[in-house]
């Protein structure tokens, strides 16, 4: 661990020859490239541009961003919800090294019938403008996350309980920043569970309060470590993730502990109290009175990086792409 963090800050300095002996040592033979790990920064990105060897999708095929995205009153609702002291975590033994993966799943083949409900469907309509397959979605499925500044998330491809019992998709996945400047950049890949190569091209797109970005949900993705703090933007990255199913596995009743996929509460006969404000629906939350179209686009923000991963190579050599494709864990993710 000690190695890690230290390899980590050694790439992110611009001191990769430094670094690279300690990925030997420890048996990685692939990595991501230093812009990546640099959070796309302007001073590790000489590449830039869309270049690449890339496939046939680029950023606009698989990706959107929505800035200011819910209006002030329904953001207001979920960063209270969110709240990095909200009784949300607490009561699911968020922090726990015990606690794994947790989701929950509603119906949208029906009207919305809590203001939670509401929300989603308007991200759903907000989904469609840019990817309309998503209109054949029938379950919503969302999770969210508290961490601190320097914590990453592994690459992953969103499955169906985690990809047990074989590897299904959402139709698109998105993300919701509900603070400010904290945390590192999600990375979003050209690279989906079928290929045999490496993803050839990647987007960093950077936390930002009231984002929301809309991905198509079979590439490979995850949260790069934060590079640099500033403290007067608060201490945790709060987000709040939202997929869309043509269909789901919803398994058990949500007190039955944390799980993938469970079933919301019911207003009544839940021991839970994060979630008395979400049973009822809003009025000043009409549809109609909602903009759908009128929304602006932050594409222009997601920072392209030509060069997704690299080989680890001897001291002295110049970084290139990587070959093959490596075991998951002989791959440097900066954690």
């Amino acid at each position: 661990m000690a190695a890690s963090k230290l390899a980590r800050l050694l790439y992110q300095e611009g001191r990769a020859a430094e670094a690279e002996p300690l990925l030997i040592e420890h048996g990685f033979s692939h990595r991501l490239s230093t812009p990546v790990l640099c959070g796309g920064h302007a001073s590790c990105n000489p590449a830039g541009g869309e270049g690449g060897r890339g496939r046939a999708k680029g950023r606009d095929d698989l990706l959107a961003i929505v800035d200011d995205v819910f209006p002030e009153s329904m953001l207001a609702h979920l960063q209270a919800l969110f709240d990095v002291d909200s009784p949300f975590w607490r009561e699911h033994n968020y922090h726990s090294k015990s606690t794994g993966y947790f989701s929950y799943t509603h119906a949208l083949d029906c009207p919305p019938s809590s203001n939670l409900d509401q929300i989603m469907h308007y991200l759903w309509k907000l989904a469609i403008v840019k990817f309309p397959e998503a209109s054949r979605a029938t379950r919503v499925e969302w999770w969210a996350h508290n961490r601190p500044h320097p914590s990453g998330h592994q690459l992953h491809f969103d499955s169906d309980n985690e990809g047990l019992g074989g590897v299904r998709n959402p139709i698109v996945t998105s993300v919701c920043y509900l603070s400010q400047g904290m945390g590192g950049p999600t990375l979003i890949t050209d690279q989906n569970v079928s290929d045999s190569t490496l993803a050839c091209t990647g987007w960093l797109v950077h936390p930002k309060k009231n984002r929301f970005v809309v991905f198509d949900g079979q590439v490979l993705h995850g949260v790069i470590p934060g590079r640099s703090f500033n403290p007067s933007h608060g201490s945790r990255r709060v987000t709040w993730m939202v997929a869309f199913w043509e269909s789901i596995t919803e398994r058990g009743s949500a007190e039955e502990g944390p799980c993938a996929s469970r079933n919301f509460p019911v207003e009544g006969q839940t021991k839970y109290t994060w979630c008395n404000s979400l049973f009822h629906k809003k009025d000043e939350w009409r549809e109609e009175e909602l903009s759908f179209d009128n929304h602006k686009s932050g594409a222009d923000d997601a920072v392209s990086v030509a060069q997704v991963f690299s080989s680890v190579l001897r001291p002295g050599a110049s970084e290139g792409e990587a070959t093959g494709m490596p075991q998951y864990d002989a791959c440097f993710q900066g954690f």
